[in-house]
């Protein structure tokens, strides 16, 4: 045990994870005395819920796609999933109404006698029954369009026992002949009309090549990512536009994503910048000369509706500020400029965030945010209200600068009797904060589900019109990031379920584990929760770059700030003791609470069938990089605090650089199960982002902890800081 942990010894254990412990340690040695690792059996045929079976000449299945091309897609699919987990080398899809011959009848139909036989009173949505009798057994899926019949389709799936995690990689176990629950009585409805996600290409991540760079093999992944909205109950996306690819080369291939995806009953966005003067990256811009914006505008926007999109949304980018006069105009031009060449399309703008002086502005008379200046626009510009991290809009803190998120809240509340209204927060948030330390922050699953839950129960109390759509931004899929949006996607069809209902989807593929495996996840959440969030430790494990501290230098917050290695060095002695109580006994803390999880995790995983390994190996290098990233700060605050009582703070400083050794395993380990090519990943390359390089290259590099290292060395040795600049920019 290293010394942090010895530190944290004889810390209480809540008692359940401390059974668990007991139960591992038993037969931890052979006879010959060596210790090996745990193992626990985890089959992920052994469902969780009671299930019967049938023999395969019993099972008819039949699906009525009236000819719709995209039924004719899931008629494929259908066959394909029920052949992998029945054993079968096919299965028969009828496209009639069936005769129920069969002792086993599967009927997939937006009919009224599917609705009859379903005794479904739905208008929106899906059924999902399972009705036995004398002659047999039914299973109907019913929806009343061919778009919903789809998402109960795959829903069907999930309840055999499949899981749709990832755009490229899926859970399908194997069970060997036909199997089914033994109950099925669902009924759901969305909570929003609109569900998706926007893939955020500014940033160089697995997806923008795949939406940027025409191509077989990334038209292939479109269609995949496509595909994958469907299974997970979803119908709308959107990608951000760049000024940097070639726009004739690109249209044709875009239009064909569109296309596509339009023929699966998906809705396509397009993201562009309004304004040059807060673009900070390589956007697409609609105004940059404000003499000319007018014949700018209409030119852009020309050029960009000759695509067939579904929508088009307005950003007003970060930072900065213009006339608010000029802002209203702007927008309000779009709006009936794009209408009067595409009168099909919805136009919305982004609602940012920003606390900084210059976005609070003057305008009829008033201070008003900057960012909520659309209130003044036509009424057709509907509103998607941002936020950030894994913050909410219930909870009390927040980040750039503002110390809660609860302006956006009201502002939702207060647009919705009048306009359209989406919802868009983040489900990984990159640039030095999450995925790329690298870092697991499954709290970003507690704050999704805090905001749909809340939110929808908050508008029916209040009589307001339901929220339009719910629309995640995403930065990214490996380091578990994919069960965000995933899970996400489940809440918005069953918004008053708690969250322990959708980790307990989740973890259902684990079979006889999914229990161990809920109780993992759940408390790890809690554990961030209590420590990361209430605590404010989370700026002590995620990163800095070179552009956050400059940031910092001009007064721009964009993450959460921890107190720096400097400051904790020329405190008194008592406010240093505060902060080792606060910060780096916590940070302690907090790993030794993670280890017994992780061990828990790590057991199971040695003991996971084919099925399952992958997806209990990825959740135990997240569990793992996180109880590492603790130990590295502490370790250095550790040597800070030690050279500042006046000892060199060499051993703790020594152990830091151990503690970068483990994890350095861990990331290797995880890199070799990366979805996209590892060199999309992690190398330096050019590419039409403004960071040449892969979204996961700081954590290939293992930047931010280098980073760091280099701060307290400088302090160790000099007891002067070292520049921003001199640092690695972790940027490159």
């Amino acid at each position: 045990m290293n010394s942090l942990l010895a530190r944290k010894a004889l810390k209480q254990i809540p008692f359940g994870v401390m059974v668990l412990c007991c139960l591992l340690a038993i037969g931890a040695c052979d006879s010959a005395g060596t210790t090996v690792a745990p193992v626990v059996t985890c089959n992920s045929t052994m469902s969780s819920v009671p299930m019967d079976t049938f023999l395969a000449q019993d099972v008819g299945v039949y699906l009525e796609s009236g000819g719709d091309a995209g039924l004719e897609i899931v008629r494929g699919d259908v066959a394909k999933y029920l052949g992998q987990m029945w054993g079968l080398p096919a299965v028969t899809v009828g496209t009639a109404q069936p005769d129920f011959s069969k002792p086993l009848t599967v009927w997939f139909s937006t009919t009224a006698t599917a609705r009859a036989t379903a005794y479904s009173a739905i208008n929106d949505g899906y059924t999902i029954r399972r009705v036995d009798s004398g002659a047999g057994t039914v299973i109907i899926v019913y929806a009343p369009d061919a778009h919903d019949l789809a998402f109960g389709a795959y829903a069907f799936l999930e309840e055999l026992g499949a899981r749709f995690f990832h755009p490229k990689q899926e859970f399908v176990p194997a069970f060997g002949q036909p199997t089914v629950p033994h109950d099925l009585n669902i009924s759901r409805a969305p909570a929003m009309a609109s569900r998706g996600l926007q893939v955020h290409t500014l940033h160089p991540i697995e997806y923008f090549k795949v939406f940027n760079e025409p191509g077989a093999a990334n038209f292939a992944d479109a269609q995949l990512f496509v595909d994958w909205l469907v299974k997970t109950g979803q119908n709308y996306f959107q990608w951000v536009q760049l000024s940097t690819v070639d726009f004739a080369t690109w249209k044709p291939y875009a239009t064909s994503i569109i296309e596509y995806a339009h023929s699966r009953g998906v809705s396509v966005g397009s993201n562009v910048q309004m304004w040059a003067g807060s673009s900070l990256q390589n956007n697409y811009v609609l105004v940059t000369d404000e003499a000319s914006w007018e014949e700018e505008m209409d030119a852009q926007l020309d050029q960009l509706l000759s695509l067939p999109w579904d929508t088009l949304e307005l950003a007003m980018g970060e930072f900065t500020s213009a006339d608010p006069q000029s802002v209203i105009d702007w927008l309000n031009h779009a709006v009936a400029h794009s209408l009067a060449v595409s009168p099909q399309i919805e136009i919305n703008v982004q609602n940012h965030v920003g606390n900084y002086p210059d976005l609070y502005v003057q305008y009829m008379g008033q201070t008003v945010f900057y960012y909520h200046l659309p209130q003044y626009a036509d009424v057709r510009l509907g509103q998607s209200v941002h936020t950030l991290f894994f913050f909410d809009v219930y909870r009390d803190w927040a980040t750039y600068a503002h110390p809660n998120f609860f302006l956006q809240h009201d502002y939702m509340m207060q647009e919705l009797p009048t306009r359209r209204v989406k919802y868009f927060p983040e489900s990984a948030y990159w640039i030095s904060a999450d995925i790329d330390v690298p870092l697991f922050l499954p709290e970003y699953l507690y704050a999704r589900w805090l905001d749909i839950n809340s939110l929808t129960t908050e508008t029916a109390q209040r009589g307001l019109p339901p929220l339009d759509g719910h629309l995640t931004f995403t930065s990214g899929h490996e380091w578990n990031y994919w069960l965000t949006d995933y899970l996400t996607a489940k809440m918005l069809w069953e918004p008053q379920q708690p969250l322990d209902y959708f980790l307990a989807h989740y973890a259902a593929a684990f079979g006889n584990c999914s229990s161990d495996i809920q109780t993992a996840l759940s408390s790890f959440i809690d554990l961030q929760t209590q420590y990361l969030f209430n605590q404010r430790l989370v700026a002590y494990v995620q990163g800095e770059n070179v552009d956050v501290e400059l940031g910092y230098l001009a007064g721009l917050e964009t993450h959460p700030r921890r107190v720096e290695f400097e400051t904790v060095l020329a405190m008194n002695d008592g406010d240093r003791a505060t902060f080792q109580t606060d910060v780096v006994d916590a940070l302690e803390s907090m790993a030794g609470d993670i280890l017994p999880i992780e061990n828990a995790v790590a057991a199971r995983c040695r003991g996971s069938d084919a099925a399952t390994a992958p997806w209990c190996n990825e959740l135990w290098d997240g569990i793992s990089i996180v109880r590492l990233r603790a130990e590295h700060a502490a370790h250095l605050y550790r040597a800070i605090l030690d050279k500042a009582a006046g000892t060199d703070g060499t051993a703790e400083y020594n152990a830091a650089l151990g503690v970068t050794t483990e994890a350095a395993a861990v990331i290797a380990r995880r890199e070799a199960h990366y979805r996209f090519d590892l060199s999309r990943m992690v190398d330096d390359y050019t590419n039409p982002t403004v960071y040449q390089f892969g979204y996961l290259r700081p954590a290939h590099t293992q930047c931010y902890y280098r980073r760091r290292e280099q701060q307290v060395t400088a302090l160790l040795q000099t007891g002067v800081a070292a520049g921003v600049l001199a640092l690695p920019s972790c940027q490159n």
